[in-house]
């Protein structure tokens, strides 16, 4: 619990630093910043995932030994929450004169086009993040987006609600990215596009399963297998349901 405490205070207090604030702690000369380290982290992270990020692997392309890192950023876990909110300021911008249903998928795209250029972020846990500068800038931008284009429709949301709006449009975005993340990791690591799985599949999958046993099943992946050449379709799915939830959020 101390321990907990204590990494909530120094994530706080690095995330809300002022730019002159280089180091946490009595170090070393200083020889680089904190903006580089975490500059660094997310460019490797970016590379090889998140697994291969450690603090030795860091210090060693910022040019420190182990424990000079230290003196900029205290543990991997305060590392992380700085990485997830410098990321958060790469949106692109809302349009704040939208339509309340452009307005409302600008938001999820946000939250989807994030994971696709930065798919580490799927490894970090979500709940309960200590919000800093970045992802408090995209909240407010949020928020004030979805409630000015909802008076401008005649449609008022509360305060709850207008939370519940961004968090359902980010789970949905975020759990359509890692389907799509998961369809470019399964095609690089197969050598195999889903047209050629599903040429190979299909024919064997038809013999294999009993006949007439999943009548609907075997009727829906074949159209599915024949129009998307595939076991299916990130991107359709996405705008199929992307549209199917905006329509519910703005008829309430």
């Amino acid at each position: 619990m101390a321990d907990e405490t204590e990494n909530v205070r120094r994530t706080v207090e690095l995330l809300w630093r002022a730019p002159s604030d280089v180091q946490v702690r009595p170090g070393p000369r200083q020889r680089t910043t904190v903006e580089a380290v975490v500059r660094a982290a997310v460019a490797i992270a970016d590379a090889n995932g998140l697994a291969q990020l450690s603090m030795r692997v860091l210090a060693a392309d910022v040019g420190l030994k182990a424990m000079g890192l230290y003196t900029y950023v205290p543990n991997r876990e305060i590392l992380l929450a700085l990485m997830v909110d410098a990321v958060a300021v790469e949106d692109t911008a809302i349009d704040t004169s939208a339509t309340i249903d452009a307005v409302l998928r600008a938001v999820a795209d946000q939250y989807r086009d994030e994971i696709l250029r930065h798919p580490w972020l799927l490894d970090v846990p979500a709940w309960r993040p200590v919000p800093g500068p970045g992802s408090s800038h995209r909240y407010e931008v949020q928020l004030s987006a979805v409630a000015a284009a909802g008076a401008r429709s005649g449609k008022h949301f509360g305060d709850v609600e207008l939370d519940a709006v961004i968090a359902s449009l980010r789970a949905f975005a975020i759990g359509n990215a890692r389907s799509r993340i998961d369809q470019m990791v399964t095609y690089a690591n197969s050598g195999m596009t889903d047209e050629q799985w599903w040429e190979t599949a299909g024919p064997l999958l038809a013999d294999a399963m009993p006949e007439g046993r999943y009548p609907i099943s075997s009727r829906v992946g074949t159209a599915v297998g024949e129009e998307f050449a595939g076991p299916g379709n990130a991107d359709h799915a996405y705008e199929f349901g992307l549209t199917r939830l905006i329509a519910g959020i703005i008829r309430g």
